[in-house]
């Protein structure tokens, strides 16, 4: 780890690397975090059951780290086992494709400290490897034009030793803001340890809303997580990234539901960007028309039903129209 004393606070930071099937990048992304200014940092690495060589590239890097192996899970319980795992004051959370500019930890930890905060999150800079560009054209979703730079495989260090955007104003994420939708990627966030276990951590019930759900009760909890853009955190796009499209609208749906009905967050509802792009992907959804109608009627706002229920109307015609015969 690097050793510049001005890095140096007394408050540990742990940070959580879950794996699966992770073997062709999870050494850049532990070397990036080897790499941090920030020297009071401890890596746990948590595999979930991959299949591939893994963890022999994880200790073939030489990287100080906590190795803890798991049956096949899911994503959410390895982070809750880092979590449960973790030493630090702070804990954050990286996946294993992603990596973090250099003074990343040193920035939050200082943040957060200096504003008195227990839940600090900064921006991202979406990148692609030079080799997937038309492999990520050939997705058809549109990904080959998130990235902000192209590098060679194996060069990725230029990206991590590069200098931290100047951060202006903070953004804070408050429930309200949550309940409109998701509003930061999963590992956008550092923690306070102890108010992310006093949270309830990830859910594991909640497919690829794992994270929403634990940053909706930090929001509640401790107040609204201050986001930086900073855009320190490198968030890799390649082929076989989670898409966003269509499959997430029931989960993610349904989720908000119960979290409307349950008495605890404000019962209005508001749809941010993300849920109305997820309710005009319910008639793509595959999902049945009675739940397709029950996710629409329980989403809505009550002065809109009918605006949505015209539009869902449309796109279930379109859909059958399009459908070929048997």
């Amino acid at each position: 780890m690097p050793t510049d004393s001005a890095s140096r606070s007394g408050d540990l930071v742990t940070v959580v690397v879950p794996t699966y099937n992770g073997s062709r990048f999870v050494e850049a992304t532990l070397r990036s975090l080897a790499s941090q200014s920030y020297v009071d940092l401890e890596i746990v690495v948590v595999d979930d059951g991959s299949r591939d060589d893994t963890l022999d590239v994880v200790r073939r890097t030489g990287i100080p780290t906590d190795v803890l192996v798991q049956q096949n899970l899911g994503v959410a319980v390895a982070r809750n086992r880092g979590l449960a795992h973790a030493r630090g004051r702070w804990v954050g959370f990286v996946d294993q494709d992603d990596l973090w500019r250099r003074d990343r930890v040193r920035d939050l930890v200082r943040y957060a400290t200096t504003h008195g905060i227990r839940a600090v999150a900064s921006t991202e800079h979406p990148f692609a490897l030079e080799a997937d560009r038309q492999a990520l054209r050939d997705v058809g979703d549109g990904r080959h034009l998130w990235p902000r730079d192209w590098v060679i495989e194996g060069e990725e260090n230029a990206l991590v030793d590069s200098p931290s955007k100047r951060a202006g104003n903070p953004e804070e994420i408050g429930v309200e803001r949550l309940l409109e939708g998701a509003a930061m990627l999963t590992t956008a966030v550092l923690y306070d340890r102890e108010t992310a276990l006093s949270a309830g951590g990830f859910a594991p019930h909640a497919r690829a809303l794992d994270d929403h759900l634990l940053n909706l009760n930090v929001a509640r909890i401790a107040g609204p997580i201050h986001r930086i853009d900073t855009a320190d955190l490198l968030y890799r796009v390649h082929p076989s990234s989670t898409s966003t499209v269509s499959p997430m609208a029931g989960p993610m749906l349904s989720a908000m539901m119960s979290v409307r009905l349950g008495g605890i967050f404000p019962a209005d509802r508001h749809l941010g960007p993300n849920l109305e792009h997820l309710l005009r992907e319910l008639p793509r959804t595959g999902l049945s028309t009675a739940d397709q109608l029950s996710l629409l009627l329980g989403s809505a706002p009550p002065g809109n039903r009918g605006r949505w229920l015209a539009r869902w109307g449309k796109g279930t015609v379109g859909r059958l129209r399009h459908r070929k015969p048997r």
